[in-house]
């Protein structure tokens, strides 16, 4: 009589095969996550950047990105800022509201802390018109992997880096 179908040790055998090619995979897949949504919220600035300049250039004015609630964690909105504070406030007309992704975690240092003004050439400038050129790290979700840097210089490009961030950068 012929039987089809498995044996429970050819079963076992091929759950065995999958247990461990599932174990090889899972920590290399969770690297890759990590790296595409550092990748994403790299983008995501670059483009609330790129878009602040080109249309301060635009428009023949200055544009101002800054942080929402002053945590660029919670995501960062383009704006006009009449009264050069570089925080927006009721009156003033915001041009672009851009979310945070909730499992990044951004790090601005302090030149770039609390906004990034664009002047109507496309340079950036503090408040008081100086230059402005700063750093924003992008945290892994492992200490120790390899994360990402978005520099910007003083007439308004940016830059990425690969490299492992600081802990201190990190941190909760």
């Amino acid at each position: 009589m012929r039987s089809r179908g498995f044996t429970l040790i050819e079963l076992m055998v091929a759950l065995a095969v999958f247990a461990l090619l599932i174990g090889i995979a899972v920590p290399g897949f969770g690297s890759m996550i990590d790296q595409q949504r550092m990748s994403t919220g790299l983008n995501n600035l670059g483009l609330g950047l790129t878009m602040t300049r080109d249309e301060a250039v635009r428009m023949n004015r200055t544009l101002t990105l800054a942080p929402i609630s002053g945590d660029w964690n919670e995501g960062w909105v383009i704006f006009v800022d009449t009264n050069n504070d570089g925080v927006p406030d009721g009156g003033e007309k915001v041009l672009r509201h851009l979310p945070p992704d909730t499992q990044l975690r951004v790090h601005a240092n302090k030149p770039v802390s609390r906004y990034v003004r664009f002047n109507a050439h496309g340079q950036t400038e503090l408040l008081n018109g100086g230059f402005q050129a700063g750093t924003f790290r992008f945290c892994p979700s492992k200490s120790g992997a390899e994360g990402r840097k978005l520099v910007i210089n003083q007439v308004g490009r940016w830059r990425v880096e690969r490299t492992v961030i600081a802990a201190k950068y990190c941190g909760p």
